[in-house]
């Protein structure tokens, strides 16, 4: 009874410690580790309670006899899983991050970079502030609830020991696709203002050759960018949480 539970436990702490740690915003950098090991094992003593404590699918219920060879296999479908699930629910802040990248560049500021602290590169301050700007809508909207209700979901599609080839890697493919092109529509409206402007810019240099378009362009990209993020902040706003339905949405077809 007690190698069941071990068993039991073990295997639900691999799947939720590995999504925990690939989780955007809690499995980010700057996040202590004492937190993230108290949230995966609080998460995972919850579910251990909630779905009790037998093994189910292909792990041997005599385990104890081969150990060796079936329960390191276990912990890797069982982390493997949690880290496509963390994976896919990072496609929530992915169209704020691509959004602020993309305008980022388009006001010329890909020079002024920053190191970001949960990623690997480094980001631009426009990207950096579109993502802050994801995480505090996304919390304000209860997205995390929809991280819970998913990660329950998938236990009861997926139970602690079941085979990995049932997972779905092409909509999980085309869920990166579309969240890439909900990132680019956030940005048109502001992309379209900086669009104008460089074809004024075109313009006037056409007209006063001696014009010095390096320090007069950058100026007025860098005006008009404020400014219509400014004017279209409801807007943003209001894609931002769309995009969030829509995501939400293609997280529960996953699951």
């Amino acid at each position: 009874m007690i190698e069941s539970w071990v068993l039991s436990l073990s295997l639900i702490f691999a799947r939720v410690g590995t999504f925990v740690a690939v989780l955007p915003l809690f499995g980010s950098r700057q996040v202590p580790r004492l937190v993230k090991v108290g949230l995966a094992f609080g998460l995972a003593s919850l579910w251990f309670g909630a779905l009790g404590t037998a093994p189910a699918g292909e792990v041997p219920q005599d385990w104890a006899t081969t150990r060796w060879l079936a329960y390191p296999i276990a912990v890797g479908r069982e982390s493997l899983i949690g880290a496509v699930l963390g994976y896919a629910f990072g496609l929530f802040l992915l169209p704020a991050r691509v959004a602020g990248e993309f305008i980022g560049q388009e006001m010329g500021l890909a020079l002024a970079s920053v190191a970001d602290p949960a990623a690997e590169s480094s980001a631009t301050l426009v990207g950096q502030l579109f993502e802050i700007l994801g995480a505090l809508i996304f919390f304000g909207l209860d997205g995390h609830h929809a991280w819970l209700a998913a990660l329950h979901a998938s236990f009861a599609r997926w139970p602690i020991g079941s085979s990995i080839f049932a997972l779905p890697v092409a909509p999980l493919v085309s869920g990166v696709t579309q969240a890439h092109e909900w990132g680019l529509l956030i940005a048109a409206p502001l992309a379209a203002c900086l669009f104008v402007t460089s074809v004024l810019l075109a313009l006037m240099a056409r007209a006063a050759p001696q014009l010095n378009l390096l320090s007069v362009g950058f100026a007025l990209r860098l005006g008009v960018g404020l400014v219509a993020a400014v004017v279209f902040m409801p807007e943003l706003v209001a894609a931002l949480g769309g995009v969030f339905g829509r995501v939400n949405e293609l997280l529960y077809r996953l699951v």
